[in-house]
């Protein structure tokens, strides 16, 4: 998502220099503009203000604090935006180290895909200082429609994953759903034209099943393992704010089979697979 993202700042008029560990991206952004920059540290030492669009908590922690991480690059004033999915408390260590440069970091955890990061309708969730806030909103604006401010550094990564609880655990229920109803010997297609009609209905199942389940198409907007992660990150937050978190480590333990069986990279609605397999029945059209 970085990519599009990336574009359409350069789209807004913006001199960007960018850094990514695969040089595809990078290429790409070049020739529509970019300055390529070598490392985290000297992107850092060229900008104003640093996005940076990651995975893991330790993906985001290496970037801005690794040997040669953003923050030694880093100077009074700037603002670092992580879109990234991860725990409050990782964004909140690493705040606290580039606040010792004088540098602000908002977390700012994007919803929408690929198709939205190229749109320009992400929703994003964003921690942080007001006024910081305040002075990046003409760049949340080229990235997205629905811009939340949900409160001091932490914030937005915390609603995020509450957001990822509730889309992770959704598609595995929609998966069985479908799958029960299919052993069942119902119609899938019929099953859908109920379902999303009626008090079952969610965004879940409305991406779910006519994008991926029933064209049995599983190319993935966002993995599995991207899930898995995501709800690590949900059970790690709970577990250190003495919160239970049921359904989604059940959910997530669902996720890790599919990966088990080969799944990793499809897309989330891929976990319906291994529940076909176990039920001996495929969710398709009759």
């Amino acid at each position: 998502m970085g990519l599009p993202m990336a574009q359409r700042l350069i789209n807004a008029g913006h001199a960007l220099s960018v850094y990514n560990r695969s040089q595809g991206a990078v290429q790409k952004l070049v020739a529509a503009g970019a300055q390529a920059g070598a490392t985290p540290r000297d992107v850092a030492q060229k900008v104003d203000v640093l996005f940076t669009c990651l995975l893991t908590p330790a993906q985001s922690e290496a970037i801005y604090l690794g040997d040669q991480g953003a923050i030694h690059g880093a100077r009074s004033g700037q603002i670092f935006i992580d879109t990234a999915t991860v725990d409050p408390m990782t964004t909140r260590r690493i705040a606290a180290a580039l606040a010792e440069k004088g540098v602000t970091l908002l977390d700012a955890p994007i919803s929408g895909g690929p198709d939205g990061a190229e749109a320009g309708t992400l929703s994003i969730m964003i921690g942080g200082d007001t006024a910081a806030v305040d002075k990046m909103r003409p760049l949340f604006d080229v990235l997205g429609k629905k811009i939340f401010h949900m409160g001091g550094v932490g914030c937005g990564v915390s609603a995020k994953i509450c957001n990822q609880i509730l889309t992770g655990t959704n598609h595995v229920l929609v998966a069985e759903a479908m799958v029960l109803g299919t052993k069942l010997g119902l119609d899938p297609q019929r099953l859908f034209d109920v379902l999303r009609v009626s008090s079952g209905q969610s965004n879940s199942l409305e991406r779910a099943v006519p994008n991926y389940i029933l064209p049995r198409k599983f190319g993935a907007a966002y993995t599995i393992e991207g899930i898995i992660k995501d709800l690590e990150c949900a059970i790690h937050a709970a577990k250190e704010y003495g919160v239970r978190l049921m359904l989604p480590t059940v959910a997530q333990q669902m996720y890790q089979e599919a990966r088990g069986l080969g799944h990793g990279d499809k897309d989330v609605a891929a976990v319906v697979l291994p529940m076909e397999a176990i039920a001996g029945v495929e969710v398709k059209p009759k």
